[in-house]
């Protein structure tokens, strides 16, 4: 919670700031974000009907499963099992859904608050379509479900099979990179450009740590809800930049009543 709250921190500070861009950084086109944002939508809704179809497992199933079927790399969360860390992985994935306002300090990014908010709504459903989708599909059991420690009644709910992969750890990656894409993209400043990107990779790190101690997921889980959630939240934001001005020679034609000609130009 305390690297969430730098984080929060940098991104005041170096908002406030931060120089101005002449020209905003991304473009914003109606058709194209009902596009991105009715596709977003598509993943999330069928993520959550498979997700929401999942049967939890049955007392004879829990007592079935096996320690040694866990891969090695994976076996030691089984001895998880930490409920304070459950609620501090919880306060971290929610606390970071108020980085967008933090960016609204910024007077230029509060000018492009539609394109902004589009480019995180896309990010949010993206993401937890494509995590809750993957849930449903692998029906992974959770690492306390083989914990003999683990009260019977909390490995026979439905969230016990959604082990893979993480959505805390996808949902906080994806929030924390699309913040430090964005301001990035509006940023001028080398500085406060490396502040915000190490408090953007180390939140959701330190959130996967939790989920681990937490006894909810894998290392597995772990590395692969920051990996997806990393890339839609550096993406999102990517496909939304203005494109640049071509460099080069230009030839534009051009007609007036005593002719026609070209204008010639070269753009550094």
């Amino acid at each position: 919670m305390k690297f969430l709250a730098l984080l929060l921190g940098i991104l005041v500070w170096a908002a406030t700031c931060s120089a101005q861009e002449q020209e905003s950084p991304y473009s914003f086109n109606w058709k194209r974000e009902l596009i991105y944002a009715s596709g977003a939508g598509l993943v999330t809704a069928g993520g959550l009907l498979t997700s929401y179809q999942t049967r939890p497992l049955t007392v004879e199933q829990v007592n079935s499963l096996d320690i040694f079927d866990i891969p090695g790399f994976d076996r030691n969360a089984t001895k998880k099992w930490n409920p304070k860390a459950n609620l501090a992985s919880d306060i971290m994935v929610y606390g970071s859904v108020t980085l967008p306002a933090f960016m609204m300090i910024n007077k230029r990014m509060r000018k492009d608050f539609l394109v902004i908010g589009f480019i995180y709504a896309e990010t949010a459903m993206l993401t937890l379509g494509v995590t809750e989708l993957t849930k449903g599909l692998s029906k992974r059991a959770r690492p306390f479900v083989y914990n003999p420690d683990v009260d019977m009644s909390e490995k026979t709910k439905k969230g016990a099979r959604h082990s893979f992969f993480s959505w805390h750890t996808s949902m906080t990656s994806a929030i924390c990179f699309t913040t430090a894409k964005i301001f990035t993209d509006y940023s001028d400043n080398r500085t406060h450009k490396a502040l915000v990107w190490t408090g953007a990779v180390i939140v959701p790190a330190v959130t996967s740590i939790l989920r681990y101690e937490a006894g909810q997921h894998f290392p597995s889980d772990l590395i692969a809800g920051y990996f997806v959630g990393a890339t839609v939240g550096y993406l999102v934001p990517w496909l939304h930049r203005r494109k640049p001005l071509t460099k080069g020679l230009s030839i534009s034609p051009f007609s007036t009543g005593d002719g026609a000609g070209v204008y010639l130009s070269y753009r550094l």
